[in-house]
């Protein structure tokens, strides 16, 4: 078997993982509820994810300490709390559409700060996307969902988008310099601590409690999509061109979608289902731009 082979194997595992996530992120949080959610995950995955320290080590020069720190805590942490939050309000489906601007934020704040240029596919993108995010909003209030839980849930998520976009920004210095392994770790690992402050009197109880299904959704969310997915991403990305991994993530909506009617008996409505195409289609836009100015 080729790398490239595996490589592809490799890829259709992590997008099959991913496309899955938002689905048991959804149902730990309101197993455990969200705050003894967060804890129990953030402490589980830093356990997790010691293996990978172990192999990559743990030393960082002290300068760069500071610049870890907001990678982690700002990035990685804000990341987890949006979408831990985030997933209580809203279905899987719904949430996965907001999550998919996360590659438009990226190109805006980079270019916000300085660190690279917003180029007009860029812009089209946002335009058609925001189209579709409002659309998305609008289309769904006359459904299921309550206009309080959709408006707080669709913050928190966005605001998962942009933590997101502050730590692929931030982190690429500390990546090139260390690599993917240890800063990954690293950041996964000190998330932990910030996640105490969510503890409450009920959190060992809620831990001690669990049962079969909410402990394989925090082995699923913790080893396999976030560790494992972790190298298995960064093994395809080595052997794959960068137009087939972007493509890939187009995929995670529609798999979130299914998943969320499969497992947690969600339905998604018409539009839902049309917001969603349009919001890709924003993004399938600034990608394709971009590519194609690359070549």
């Amino acid at each position: 078997m080729t790398n490239t082979t595996r490589a592809i194997i490799a890829l259709v595992f992590t997008i099959l993982v991913w496309g899955m996530t938002p689905v048991f992120v959804r149902s730990f949080s309101l197993k455990a509820g969200p705050t003894d959610a967060m804890v129990i995950r953030m402490c589980f995955t830093a356990l997790a994810a010691l293996p990978l320290l172990f192999y990559s080590g743990w030393h960082i020069e002290r300068a760069d300490i500071p610049k870890l720190l907001v990678v982690a805590i700002i990035g990685m942490f804000g990341y987890f709390i949006g979408s831990v939050f985030g997933y209580t309000y809203v279905p899987a489906g719904f949430g996965s559409m907001i999550i998919a601007v996360q590659p438009l934020l990226i190109a805006l704040i980079a270019a916000m700060i300085g660190a690279d240029k917003l180029t007009l596919s860029s812009i089209a993108g946002l335009i058609i996307s925001f189209v579709g995010s409002i659309y998305l909003f609008g289309g769904n209030l006359g459904g299921d969902m309550k206009f309080n839980d959709m408006l707080t849930g669709g913050l928190l998520l966005l605001g998962c988008d942009i933590a997101w976009a502050i730590y692929v920004i931030y982190s690429r210095p500390l990546l090139r310099k260390y690599g993917t392994l240890k800063i990954s770790a690293l950041t996964l690992i000190l998330c932990a601590p910030p996640s105490l402050a969510f503890i409450s009197g009920t959190t060992l109880t809620t831990a001690m409690g669990l049962d079969g299904q909410a402990l394989f959704a925090l082995f699923f969310l913790s080893v396999l999509g976030t560790v494992i997915c972790l190298v298995t991403w960064n093994f395809a990305v080595h052997y794959l061109s960068s137009t087939t991994m972007g493509a890939s993530l187009y995929l995670i909506p529609v798999l979130t979608v299914g998943a969320g009617w499969w497992l947690l008996g969600e339905k998604a409505s018409y539009a839902t289902l049309i917001a969603g195409l349009i919001i890709l289609a924003g993004v399938a836009v600034a990608e394709f731009g971009k590519s194609k100015q690359i070549a």
